[in-house]
């Protein structure tokens, strides 16, 4: 199973940033996309106003079974995990599947700044990661399900890359779009993205002049959504931005 292979610009990328994650998940339900949001994966490393975007390269955990990760560790090569993240592309999102696992850690402060190092746009992981303090001091952005003291082989080990996984409950495979903001994250097919660009970009920005004219005093009724006479100002406010 994969994606069909769509060309995607990072000017299509660039402008998928003024999306807002709410305005996007909406979207894709109104689309026929009903699961599209993770559920209790966090932004975990995110600085005010960061917006996160990338395509998706997967790497896939399992519980550990102790003779396969002591052979796994006997060399640094030939582990799933180091290898996902020497792979990593510019404008790729690091996609951890750990099942939910709180129990060790999946990534630190130092596998966190190789993926940047290598171009990546952020790291997502259905499970916790070490070292989260030093993490938030990278500027990569992060969105897992929390912290835990001690690392992988713990309780874990890496299984699978460039495959088709889930995060929060939402499938995601390999090249998959992703959005994430403050409000959390939102998994595109690569086949909807233009289409969303260009509804949500204009949807944000109506939305943006709404907020205005409801702290200006107007009542729901008229400015949500604009009324006939608040879209003629509205075309006119759009044209002045």
């Amino acid at each position: 199973m994969k994606n069909p292979d769509v060309d995607i610009s990072e000017d299509l990328l660039e402008a998928l940033k003024g999306v807002s994650v709410p305005t996007a998940t909406q979207y894709l339900f109104g689309h026929g996309f009903a699961n599209v949001y993770p559920i209790g994966v966090y932004p975990m490393a995110l600085q005010e106003g960061q917006v996160m975007v990338g395509r998706a390269r997967t790497l896939r955990f399992i519980p550990k079974r102790e003779d396969l990760v002591k052979a796994q560790y006997s060399s640094v090569t030939d582990r799933p995990h180091r290898d996902a993240i020497e792979e990593i592309e510019k404008n790729e999102i690091l996609v951890i599947d750990a099942y939910g696992n709180l129990g060790a850690g999946v990534v630190g402060d130092m596998f966190t700044r190789r993926v940047q190092n290598r171009g990546g746009t952020g790291i997502v992981a259905d499970g916790v990661v070490r070292d989260l303090s030093d993490i938030q001091k990278v500027g990569l952005p992060l969105y897992c399900r929390g912290s835990h003291g001690a690392g992988i082989n713990r309780e874990l080990m890496s299984v699978g890359r460039d495959e088709p996984i889930q995060i929060g409950g939402v499938p995601v495979l390999p090249g998959d779009v992703i959005l994430g903001d403050a409000d959390g994250l939102v998994m595109i097919p690569p086949t909807e993205l233009e289409a969303l660009v260009e509804h949500c970009v204009a949807h944000d920005l109506r939305e943006e002049f709404t907020r205005e004219k409801l702290a200006e005093g107007y009542p729901l009724h008229r400015a949500y959504p604009p009324d006939e006479e608040l879209m003629k100002e509205y075309e006119v406010w759009k044209q002045n931005r």
